[in-house]
């Protein structure tokens, strides 16, 4: 599916009808708009999806894990113009990340589960050359990325168990120096590749993220219903050394250790993947 310009009033009403946008900048769908089955109005076939699945996950038809999958499918199937990636690097962030790093947000949507309140965004990541994105795990929120422009260096981490407050046991499960377009997405659950570290060594890099908060009750998340700490992303650090079984104690650390690491790319650190 290709994504090309959309007037911003469209764009507007656009967003007025769908509840997931993972594309939605001012620029995007004529060919999607003429692609729209019957009824759908301004959606296309893409944004038609993606809300169905939103609605699917808050009604608790779908797995979080099944609409990770489901949105990283369609993510892999979508296809950017180059005036929409050249508007999206032109209009820039608006969010500051850690060190270099920024971010847009370009759709969000609340989201209402049976006993909690819950959030779905459509996040543009911003990541320049040399930068990188600090090591972290994630607290009740699932998400998929593509890079649309550039390619990451990326590490992915299984969390194990936890050993103290502020201290978890992880295994490093993959080493993926050149994640492009081309693929693969980078997909985590509670339960899976939780943790990740990135950084663009090779030039600048723009990513979409797909992103959804709050979706387990608190009791099925990985630290429980007695974490104090509410969804959202948490720095650690996974260069401790690792044991015979490929597990490393990570700890977490504080925004001043965060930012260190913005400024060094992955390969300062040795991978410690372990022989399968």
């Amino acid at each position: 599916m290709k994504i090309s310009r959309l007037t911003r009033r469209d764009f507007i009403e656009a967003m007025l009808l769908i509840g997931l946008s993972a594309c939605g900048g001012p620029r995007s769908g004529h060919r999607a708009l003429k692609a729209s089955p019957s009824g759908n109005g301004a959606l296309g076939p893409f944004f038609a999806k993606l809300s169905q699945s939103s609605d699917k996950l808050m009604r608790g038809e779908l797995t979080a894990g099944a609409f990770i999958k489901d949105m990283s499918a369609r993510l892999m199937e979508l296809e950017l113009e180059e005036d929409v990636l050249e508007h999206w690097r032109q209009e820039g962030p608006n969010i500051d990340g850690e060190g270099d790093n920024g971010y847009r947000v370009i759709h969000a949507r609340e989201l209402r589960f049976v006993d909690r309140p819950g959030a779905a965004k459509a996040v543009l990541f911003y990541t320049p050359q040399g930068a990188s994105n600090p090591p972290h795990e994630h607290h009740n929120i699932v998400s998929t990325k593509r890079v649309l422009k550039g390619s990451y260096h990326i590490r992915q981490y299984e969390r194990l168990h936890r050993v103290e407050p502020g201290i978890i046991a992880i295994r490093q499960v993959t080493e993926l120096p050149e994640v492009t377009f081309a693929g693969p997405t980078v997909d985590m659950t509670d339960d899976q590749l939780n943790v990740h570290w990135f950084g663009a060594s090779h030039g600048p890099v723009l990513a979409l993220n797909i992103v959804a908060e709050n979706v387990l009750p608190p009791a099925e998340t990985f630290h429980g219903q007695n974490e104090s700490r509410g969804p959202g992303r948490y720095f650690v650090d996974p260069t401790g050394k690792a044991d015979g079984n490929g597990v490393i104690l990570a700890r977490t650390i504080d925004d001043d250790a965060a930012n260190a690491f913005t400024r060094r790319p992955l390969a300062d650190f040795p991978s410690q993947m372990t022989p399968t």
